[in-house]
């Protein structure tokens, strides 16, 4: 492959598909290179469940692959299964796909096996040899799994295992591979929708993690990428539509769906490109899919290939948020809004005073470090004050000593107690930006009763009695959700967004999940929610959550505890080193349980993390943290009307 033509051809292709890139470094070593002349870029075209012959627009969404293909430079079109029926009704896809393109690779997908359709079918209509292979490119091998095969006892529906014979060839492949691994496959092999056998798959894969720069597979139809032990797995979108069944059936993109992947051994960058679309009808979340038990968690079920930045040696990770489109050519106003419990009256304890500065002035320089327009703050008990004058801010609070308060740079209008519900829970007020633009904030706090957070780490308490435990917060939920005034604000959020800001005292559905639990994070717990389900129910967007869709080592987002293993609590003298008691309690971290919650077509959340650091530290929270939660930033953007 030639480099001259390559930044015309990432300009064409960004003009076809609003080219936006990310890269994975890789922990593949450089040995795996053979030489300098071999080191030239490698790209591939990838498109998954295609689904000719059961989707209706199935060979429309092909041409338009092909045809953005055409701009660029690839050494390989690759289709990840459910491509199209292996017969001669549906042979022009097979035709139009291996005519556009040298070197095809094909993997079979379980709907190929659909009205009694065999492999011998798809190595006809496909003209391939084999269900699984490996296929050199360049210095790239690529290793092709079939995870259509039977074996498991507990099956049902298509099989989805990879069988004793595929296992022992795979085994002998990624022990003789002298150069870096691309593993393909239909089925994933981690993550919601894994093969039957997968931790079994993951655990071969693991032992020779230095060899492998990525795992692919198509078939859930979402876009998720996830970590086990050393591997990253990425779940290729479908080109067409997300299968939801009941009367929907197919929920389809607007704009099918497809993506490049470059490998890059000079600089050991692997890239990953974005596609982003729209429902063609109505939002999923509209249908009540997000209801079922066993739906995936609404931060991959999107229409889209988000653009990804990922350093697999440190799994640190950078996913790009789901910009609106028809968004991109309108002026648009940023505004940063913080979520942070302070801790209370603590925050003027004399023996949280580090250097001449109390742990208040350190919220304070915490707060103008973030940059910060609008703070949502809890346990503010008498600061609020000497805070806003501090950052020259406007605020609300319902008196002098209240739980909670509403900072802004921007005047406030339309604050008062929402009538009905404690003010020691629930505050509101409207920021009025410049050019007339508005946002309705409100503040709330959950509350700490009925099973406190830490249970989470009890291995004795299940899953459902974990969950039980949060009927508190969702009861208390309800009445704010039902409450007129926000009902009012809701309705109107396409004129006058609404932001929900605060600590909730609970976990989200979103990052306790099948995904997480494969991936071993999160206390590999699977917990249906119902306050964060009822505030995604309501068309709330978790910012943070929204951001960070992979939730990897370092998109945990954990909120509380920033009070690490070298303290412990003690009643009556706070947090205290343990020294003093050599088996701390409260062991950092435990969760997430801090949110920005969002709504609203004009406001777009473009990133969002968390804070657990003072500006003079990088590594050390508390003390000079001072607070036991973190707070939760997110940057937005307004579009102007």
């Amino acid at each position: 492959m030639t480099n001259p033509t390559r930044r015309t051809a990432l300009k064409t292709l960004g003009m076809t598909i609003g080219a936006t890139w990310s890269s994975i470094s890789l922990p593949v070593s450089a040995r795996y290179f053979a030489n300098g002349e071999s080191k030239q870029p490698i790209r591939l075209g990838v498109i998954a469940d295609l689904h000719g012959g059961l989707a209706v627009d199935a060979e429309m969404r092909l041409d338009a692959f092909l045809k953005a293909m055409q701009g660029i430079e690839t050494d390989a079109l690759v289709q990840l299964g459910d491509f199209a029926y292996p017969n001669q009704k549906h042979q022009s896809f097979a035709d139009k796909f291996n005519s556009a393109h040298e070197n095809t690779i094909h993997v079979i997908g379980n709907h190929e096996f659909d009205f009694k359709l065999s492999r011998e079918d798809c190595y006809e209509a496909w003209d391939i040899k084999s269900a699984y292979y490996r296929r050199d490119l360049g210095n790239l091998r690529i290793i092709v799994l079939d995870g259509n095969e039977i074996g498991s006892p507990t099956q049902q529906g298509y099989p989805s295992f990879i069988g004793n014979k595929q296992r022992e060839w795979l085994e002998k492949e990624l022990q003789m591979a002298d150069r870096p691994l691309l593993i393909l496959s239909h089925q994933p092999l981690a993550g919601t929708g894994a093969v039957q056998n997968a931790n079994e798959i993951q655990e071969m894969l693991t032992r020779y993690q230095n060899k492998i720069l990525l795992c692919i597979n198509g078939h859930t139809h979402v876009d998720s990428l996830l970590q086990v032990d050393g591997v990253t797995y990425l779940h290729i979108n479908s080109a067409s539509y997300k299968w939801v069944g009941g009367e929907t059936r197919m929920a389809y993109y607007k704009d099918p769906l497809f993506t490049t992947i470059t490998i890059d051994p000079k600089m050991s960058l692997v890239t990953v490109e974005s596609k982003p679309s729209t429902w063609k009808a109505a939002p999923l979340a509209d249908s009540g899919y997000f209801d079922r038990d066993d739906a995936p968690p609404e931060s991959i079920v999107v229409p889209a290939i988000r653009r990804r930045q990922i350093n697999t040696r440190t799994h640190e990770v950078q996913t790009d948020p789901l910009i609106n489109d028809s968004n991109k050519s309108r002026s648009k106003i940023p505004l940063k809004v913080l979520a942070w419990n302070i801790w209370g009256r603590l925050n003027q304890e004399p023996k949280y005073t580090i250097a001449s500065k109390t742990a208040r002035d350190r919220t304070i320089e915490i707060i103008r470090q973030s940059g910060a327009d609008v703070v949502a703050m809890i346990e503010t008990y008498g600061s609020a004050a000497d805070i806003a004058e501090a950052l020259d801010f406007h605020y609300y609070t319902p008196s002098v000593s209240a739980n909670l308060c509403i900072f802004s740079r921007y005047p406030l209008t339309d604050f008062e107690p929402l009538t009905g519900l404690s003010a020691f829970s629930f505050i509101a007020a409207t920021v009025n930006l410049p050019d007339g633009q508005k946002v309705r904030v409100y503040d709330i706090w959950l509350t700490s009763g009925g099973r406190h957070i830490v249970a989470i780490k009890d291995k004795q308490l299940s899953d459902a009695d974990y969950c039980a435990g949060d009927d508190l917060r969702f009861d208390q939920l309800q009445k704010f959700l039902v409450h007129a005034d926000f009902r009012k604000h809701t309705a109107n959020s396409d004129q006058v967004p609404v932001i929900v800001a605060g600590d909730f005292n609970c976990v989200s559905h979103l990052d306790h999940t099948m995904v997480t639990r494969q991936s071993k994070l999160n206390q590999s717990r699977v917990l249906p929610i119902k306050v964060s389900k009822a505030m995604h129910k309501e068309g709330f967007s978790d910012t943070f959550r929204q951001s960070n869709p992979d939730i990897l080592d370092s998109t945990l987002g954990h909120t509380w505890t920033t009070v690490g293993t070298g303290y412990k609590y003690v009643s009556g003298k706070g947090f205290v080193p343990v020294k003093e008691h050599p088996e701390p309690e409260y062991r950092d971290p435990y969760a997430r349980i801090d949110y920005i919650y969002a709504i609203g077509s004009r406001l777009e959340a473009i990133k969002s993390r968390v804070i657990s650091h003072h500006p003079s530290q990088s590594e050390r929270s508390f003390p000079e943290f001072s607070s036991d939660h973190a707070a939760v930033l997110t940057e937005f953007q307004l579009v102007k009307e």
